[in-house]
């Protein structure tokens, strides 16, 4: 039986070569999945010294035990801070529950406030009436605020623009972490939140002294706005109308 020149020349040259394996490779493959770390705002500051603190404590433990202490950090000099899962970057604070991502989420310090960011997993923030074992480095309630507002629970997610913390609304958690972090200290008093009669520690002066900073800060802020409206009204476009007149 005759196959032909070519038939020939491939029964003779062996098998096919499509079914030969290359030799392995050396190049390593990168696969850039993850994103890159969070970076707070370029106008972030340092808040006051001694003015606020974090605190932090588990739901299990103040259950089986109310008067247990709450762990603290001090938030001098510190314009952001970080928290997640990751053991390997310094300064994050360390949340191990399995629902938490290595870099979750973020809070800042930015005009006179403090903003919490979700990152890169959920957060809720809470109201302080939901917690009312809530205590200081000394072991001290602090002063309640409430409102009228029936939603005491709010989650943002990553899309989400950022949250302004108040009085009230000062107590969050990472995703579906049992482990509960607030911020004590001046925070700006929200829409509609008023302090509770007879609450938290201190006497009457130190409140209305709370008061009175509370009333400075809106009137920096009505100011700010003012100058704000002074500045759009001073547009470049403004100016060519006047110069056209």
């Amino acid at each position: 039986m005759a196959y032909g020149p070519l038939a020939q020349c491939a029964f003779m040259s062996g098998p096919s070569p499509f079914k030969k394996k290359a030799p392995p490779s050396n190049e390593k493959k990168t696969f850039k999945d993850m994103l890159p770390p969070w970076k707070p705002p370029d106008r972030c500051e340092a808040p006051p010294p001694g003015s606020f603190m974090l605190y932090c404590f588990d739901m299990e433990e103040v259950k089986s035990d109310a008067s247990a202490a709450s762990r603290s950090l001090p938030l001098d000099e510190m314009s952001a801070v970080v928290f997640g899962s990751s053991q390997d970057v310094d300064g994050m604070v360390y949340d191990g529950n399995k629902g938490v991502r290595p870099e979750h989420a973020a809070i800042y310090y930015m005009k006179s406030r403090w903003f919490l960011k979700a990152v890169n997993g959920p957060v809720t923030v809470e109201s302080m009436t939901l917690h009312p074992h809530l205590k200081d480095s000394d072991g001290k309630p602090p002063k309640r605020y409430t409102s009228a507002a029936t939603k005491k629970m709010e989650t943002i997610e990553p899309m989400d623009p950022k949250r302004k913390l108040t009085r009230e609304f000062c107590v969050f958690r990472l995703g579906d972490s049992d482990r509960r972090f607030w911020i004590g200290g001046p925070l700006p008093v929200g829409d509609g939140e008023t302090e509770e009669a007879g609450s938290g520690a201190g006497n009457a002066p130190e409140s209305r002294a709370e008061r009175k900073k509370d009333r400075k800060e809106r009137e920096k802020e009505r100011d700010r706005k003012e100058d704000r409206d002074r500045e759009r009204s001073r547009s470049p476009r403004s100016r060519s109308r006047k110069r056209r007149r």
